[in-house]
């Protein structure tokens, strides 16, 4: 429906793209700083990941190597090992949650904590 720069707040309902750098805290940043009220983090190695003060949903893949957040956070997040499901199925049950947390259920990172320190706008040009 719209492109969107960074940190702009979003005034079109549908699907919209905001541009936003590649550093996961500075991306949801933006994002939240343009009116998202929910993050839903996609990940394949599932890092820990939170983003205050909207609640962040990390969806990621069955990747086998521990990632080194994981490791140094000691905790490890939940995974469905075993669990053979549709796309549908999937895709139903991460709407579930999605409809859970913004109806004021705690999200992983919010129920442990994370997300304090990961709001970081973007400075513009060059950081020395």
């Amino acid at each position: 429906m719209d492109v969107y720069r960074y940190a702009e707040p979003v005034r079109r309902h549908g699907f919209v793209f905001m541009d936003t750098p590649g550093f996961d805290p500075v991306s949801a940043t933006g994002q939240v700083a343009g009116g998202a009220n929910l993050v839903c983090f996609t990940t394949g190695r599932g890092s820990v990941f939170g983003c205050v003060p909207a609640p962040s949903i990390k969806l990621a893949d069955e990747h086998p190597a521990l990632p080194p957040d994981e490791r140094r956070h000691g905790r490890r997040l939940r995974r469905h090992r075993g669990r053979e499901e549709t796309v549908a199925a999937c895709g139903r049950r991460i709407f579930d949650l999605i409809l859970r947390v913004a109806s004021g259920e705690k999200s992983k990172s919010e129920a442990l904590g994370f997300g304090e320190a990961e709001f970081a706008p973007w400075v513009l040009g060059a950081v020395m």
